[in-house]
């Protein structure tokens, strides 16, 4: 009751707003006059990659997608309610950093090394966000940065999803937390980025629906007394960690700001800058070459699945208790890497005509499955990297990678790209990418070696051989490629959801295109992408995956409110989809339901008034529309039609 006297309001308010509306538009794309200078970046390790990016803290279109598993090419199999396991439906492979124990279905959740941002702001910048809807799901982000003193920042992250969903035991409760500090001494020759993180995701898992036919028909509109399969199992999963790293440059700073002098920043951000260089302030700049560098990482993840009652029937065997299920497994993980880069000259589109960068990595891992199976490993892992531009007419650069000790001894890598022109030519005629890249790796610990209540193995199944070839055109708002991958003994998990190894090799192709098309008020935001798995026995994904929104965007009351309002789908053709083992927290094969074959679309308005954001959706509009057959995962229903509210709010001082 409360969510709908807020949508009238809203509601009332837009066609107040829409009667008192000035002649002529506005573009959504313009910069609030409440905005600050707000960058940030990514603390690359082992392979360059990091550059400064821009945060377009006014920006309306897709600030709808709230959920982290939502975008405008992300298109995800959910296990019915936001902060749960989930599948990708577009078939990828890269290789994960650190201990690979298994594929992780729940990453996009966690705040990691690799994706923590790292602020770069010339004032206090902090954004507050609050999201609620159906299922009394809520969204909370925190975000806050500053220059504490000359050369020194620190900033956190902090996000929670809690959601108990429509259905008996299906609730979220994740949080994820990051603290990160940047340090860049006087003479600009030392720095340090270091982060503390915590991630602590909580599921009740209940296993599905047990009779399909009770949703599809549906038989009873009160989701809540739906019988579901697993009365008592929940899991819990954490991960914690901290990472330090030192820089040590071998010359003093050049005077510009990352990859982009102070004259290639946004007309609407001049003053600022000016202001902050007459102050002359010390920042981090992640493009900038020519150093020696130690990184100490350390992780701890553990995982706990618990049940108080698995006699029903739902696991393949029961091994050791018969009342109770208690699966506990823990890893922890210390990296120490060296890494030397310099580069020499200057060409069109990076900082060096050529780069080169090579390191070594020293990994120690403890691993323990309850406290009757314990394991140590030592890895050492030798990397290199190269970069040469030509003038600005092609980049061309190259990686390798070796390691050498259990679980993962021989695992190595090696990629080529090229890149025409070398520097960003969207505005001309674009730009053309190709990678080729071959990757020989043991398979995840998880497929080597597992044990608990109601699964146990040990394989040693060889390596897998990975070859990826990639072919893309960007220009201007529209991009376009192709990829081949050829895959030789591929593991993975069966009907039985158990680990088994196709030996001989099979291809997955994919033919994709994305536009981000304006005319005047309205806007077009595709994604499609076309795949085909030559070996359906192995890996499984639809032939057609596609999400796309269309928007119309306005100015009122003398640009003081720009409004857009819209439609969003998503839509896959059917297939047989992966089932979810919740005691694996994984996908495996499943040969009887169908799912697929369903457009999910949403309804949203977006705000801007100054410096906050807000969204309103009614999500799944089209929801016994055409029946109710809208699974993704088998056995766990999608959300029906539900209305959200959301609010994003910046403050800069």
């Amino acid at each position: 009751m409360c969510q709908l006297r807020l949508t009238l309001i809203l509601f009332l308010a837009l066609i107040e707003g829409l009667n008192a509306q000035e002649t002529g538009g506005g573009k959504e794309e313009q910069r609030s006059p409440d905005t600050a200078s707000v960058h940030y970046y990514h603390a690359s390790q082992r392979w360059q990659g990091s550059e400064l990016k821009s945060a377009i803290d006014t920006l309306l279109t897709g600030f709808n997608f709230y959920d982290p598993l939502e975008g405008f090419d992300r298109i995800y199999a959910v296990n019915g309610n936001i902060g749960l396991a989930y599948k990708n439906l577009i078939f990828g492979h890269t290789v994960q950093p650190g201990f690979r124990f298994t594929p992780f279905y729940f990453s996009n959740y966690f705040l990691l090394n690799e994706n923590i941002p790292y602020y770069r702001t010339f004032a206090p910048y902090s954004n507050v966000a609050y999201s609620f809807g159906n299922g009394k799901e809520q969204l909370f982000n925190v975000t806050h940065s500053q220059q504490v003193m000359r050369g020194l920042s620190l900033g956190i992250d902090l996000r929670i999803i809690n959601s108990l969903g429509l259905y008996t035991r299906q609730k979220s409760d994740n949080v994820s937390v990051a603290l990160q500090s940047q340090y860049i001494s006087g003479s600009e020759r030392y720095a340090v980025l270091a982060n503390y993180h915590s991630n602590r995701l909580r599921w009740r898992e209940n296993g599905g629906i047990v009779y399909d036919t009770v949703f599809t028909d549906n038989q009873e509109p009160d989701r809540q007394r739906i019988a579901v399969r697993l009365p008592n199992a929940e899991n819990l999963i954490k991960e914690n960690g901290f990472q330090v790293s030192q820089y040590y440059y071998f010359f003093r700073k050049n005077g510009r700001i990352g990859n982009d002098t102070l004259t290639d920043i946004e007309q609407g951000e001049a003053d600022t800058m000016k202001i902050a260089s007459r102050e002359n302030p010390l920042y981090f700049d992640p493009g900038r070459t020519n150093f020696i560098r130690h990184t100490f990482t350390y992780s701890r993840n553990a995982s706990l699945y618990t049940d108080k009652n698995p006699k029903g029937g739902y696991y393949p065997a029961i091994y050791a208790d018969s009342t109770k299920t208690f699966d506990s497994l823990f890893f922890h993980e210390f990296t120490n890497e060296f890494a030397v880069e310099g580069g020499i000259g200057r060409a069109r589109g990076s900082e060096k005509a050529i780069v080169v960068r090579g390191g070594i990595e020293h990994t120690f891992t403890t691993f323990k499955y309850d406290t009757t199976v314990k394991k140590q490993f030592n890895r050492l892992t030798t990397f290199g990297y190269i970069s040469a531009n030509a003038f600005g007419v092609a980049r061309a650069e190259g990686k390798i990678w070796m390691t050498n000790g259990a679980p993962f001894k021989g695992d190595k890598g090696i990629t080529a790209m090229l890149t025409l022109p070398a520097f960003d030519n969207s505005a001309s005629w674009g730009n053309l990418h190709a990678s080729l890249s071959l990757d020989a790796l043991q398979p995840d610990y998880f497929f080597q070696y597992y044990q608990s209540n109601h699964f146990r193995w040990e394989n040693s199944f060889g390596q897998q051989t990975i070859l990826g070839g990639k072919v893309m055109y960007s220009r201007k708002h529209l991009k376009a490629g192709f990829n081949f991958y050829n895959l030789e003994g591929w593991v993975y998990l069966d009907e039985n959801a158990l680990p088994t190894r196709e030996n001989a090799a099979f291809q997955v192709t994919q033919l994709y295109g994305q536009a981000d098309i304006g005319l005047g008020p309205f806007g077009l935001h595709a994604y499609a992408v076309w795949q085909n798995s030559a070996n359906a026995e192995a890996i499984r994904v639809p032939d057609l995956a596609a999400r796309f929104s269309a928007t119309y965007t306005v100015a009122l009351f003398k640009r003081a409110l720009h409004l857009q309002t819209g439609l969003s789908a998503m839509y896959n053709t059917a297939f047989m989809a992966d089932a979810y083992m919740p005691a694996l927290r994984s996908y495996y094969l499943q040969n009887t339901v169908e799912t697929g074959g369903y457009p999910y679309v949403d309804a949203f308005i977006n705000l801007r008034v100054k410096r906050a954001r807000m969204f309103l959706v009614m999500e799944h509009v089209n929801a016994g529309l055409n029946g109710y057959n809208y699974f993704m995962v088998p056995h766990y229903p999608m959300a029906d039609r539900g209305f959200r509210f959301g609010v994003s709010w910046n403050f800069f001082d």
